[in-house]
C-alpha cells in the first residue's frame, strides 16, 4: 500500500463510518455545543471542588472553611518551588478534565443518536492493548531523546522525581500520580479532539488535508499558548494524533502516545505547573526541525502497527479496522 493510497484512504476511515446526516443537522450541533457545554461545566466544577476540598483536607485545612479552599486554591497559583502536595494537585486537577469531556460527549452522544463508543473506537469494545502499544513504542522512541536532554544538557535542572520530595516514598507516590493520572488526562482530550471533534468536522468535510489540520489548529489553540513554537508543537502534535486516529479506527494508539508523551516529560524533565511558561516569540528552526521529526516518527509508529502482522495481532488491531484506499469508497456516507 502507498504512502499516496494511505492519505487518501484516510477519508474512508472506518472510524468516520457512522458519520452522517445526524451530525450534519445544525439543530443537533447547536444543542450539542449548549448542553454538553452546560453539562461538561457542571461536570468539570464538581471535580474540581472535590479535588480543591480533598487537598484542603489532606494538607490540614480542612476545618478552615472556606479559608481552607482558598488556601488550595492559591497553591495552584504558587510561584514557589513545587512540592509533593502541589505536584499532586496540579495532576489531579489536569485529569479533571476527564469528567468534564466525558460529559461533553456523552450528551454528544445521545443528542446524535450514537453509541458513545462510537467516539473511542471502530472495534466491539476498547482496545486496551492498543492503548498499552502507544505507550510502549513512545517510550521506547522518546525515552531515549528526554535521558540524553536530562543526562546530557549543560546546566539542565534535576529530575522532578529526584526533587519532588526528599525521600524515597515521596518520590515514589509522585511517580505512581503521574502515571495513573496522565493516562485519563490525555484520553480526556483524545476523547473530545479525535473522538468528537474530528467526526464532527468529517460530517462537513472528509479531505484529509483538511481535516486534520483544522482539528490540529483546534486543538493548539485550546491550550492558550500562542507562541510560535508552543503552538506549532500542539498542532502538529494533534494532526500526527488525527492521523493515527484515522488509521487505526479509533482513539487508543493516540491515547496512549499522548500520555506516554506528558509522562515522560513530568516525571524528567518539569513538573506539571499552572504557571505559564516563557517561550520564545519567534519560530526557530531547531524547533521545526524537531517537530517535523516528531511527525515523522508518529506516523512510522502508526504504520508499524497498521502494517506489522505481528505487532497489529498484538496490539488487537484486526485489518478491517484500518483505513486503506479501499477504505473511501466502502466507507463514504
Amino acid at each position: 500500500m502507498s504512502g499516496v493510497g494511505v492519505w487518501t484512504g484516510l477519508a474512508g476511515s472506518t472510524f468516520l463510518a457512522d458519520v452522517d446526516d445526524r451530525d450534519r443537522d445544525p439543530l443537533r450541533f447547536g444543542a450539542t455545543l449548549v448542553g454538553g457545554l452546560i453539562v461538561a461545566m457542571v461536570a468539570g466544577m464538581a471535580t474540581v471542588i472535590l479535588i480543591l476540598v480533598s487537598y484542603a483536607l489532606l494538607t490540614g485545612h480542612g476545618a478552615e472553611g472556606l479559608n481552607g479552599f482558598t488556601i488550595a486554591r492559591d497553591a495552584l497559583k504558587s510561584v514557589k518551588p513545587i512540592d509533593l502536595s502541589a505536584a499532586l494537585l496540579n495532576l489531579a486537577m489536569a485529569a479533571a478534565n476527564a469528567p468534564l469531556a466525558l460529559a461533553f460527549v456523552a450528551v454528544a452522544a445521545v443528542l446524535s443518536r450514537h453509541a458513545l463508543l462510537d467516539y473511542v473506537t471502530v472495534a466491539r469494545r476498547v482496545r486496551w492493548r492498543l492503548l498499552g502499544a502507544g505507550l510502549a513504542l513512545w517510550t521506547v522512541v522518546f525515552g531515549p531523546l528526554v535521558a540524553v536532554q536530562c543526562l546530557l544538557t549543560p546546566g539542565a535542572p534535576p529530575m522532578p522525581t529526584v526533587t519532588i520530595a526528599p525521600d524515597l516514598l515521596g518520590r515514589g507516590v509522585y511517580v505512581i500520580a503521574v502515571l495513573a493520572l496522565m493516562i485519563p488526562a490525555a484520553a480526556a482530550e483524545e476523547l473530545m479532539f479525535r473522538g468528537w471533534l474530528l467526526r464532527q468536522t468529517a460530517a462537513l468535510l472528509r479531505r484529509p488535508f483538511p481535516l486534520i489540520g483544522l482539528t490540529a489548529i483546534v486543538f493548539s489553540a485550546i491550550h492558550l499558548d500562542f507562541s510560535p513554537d508552543a503552538f506549532l508543537t500542539r498542532a502538529l502534535m494533534g494532526a500526527g494524533f488525527a492521523y493515527m486516529t484515522l488509521r487505526l479506527g479509533g482513539i487508543e494508539f493516540s491515547t496512549g502516545v499522548h500520555a506516554a508523551h506528558n509522562i515522560l516529560i513530568i516525571l524528567f524533565l518539569e513538573p506539571l505547573t499552572a504557571q505559564t511558561v516563557n517561550a520564545p516569540s519567534t519560530l526557530s528552526g531547531g524547533a521545526l526541525v524537531v517537530d517535523g521529526s516528531m511527525v515523522a516518527t508518529y506516523i512510522l509508529i502508526t504504520e508499524a502497527v497498521a502494517r506489522w502482522p505481528q505487532l497489529r495481532r498484538w496490539a488487537g488491531v484486526s485489518v478491517d479496522e484500518l483505513s486503506g484506499p479501499g477504505a473511501s469508497a466502502a466507507h463514504f456516507t
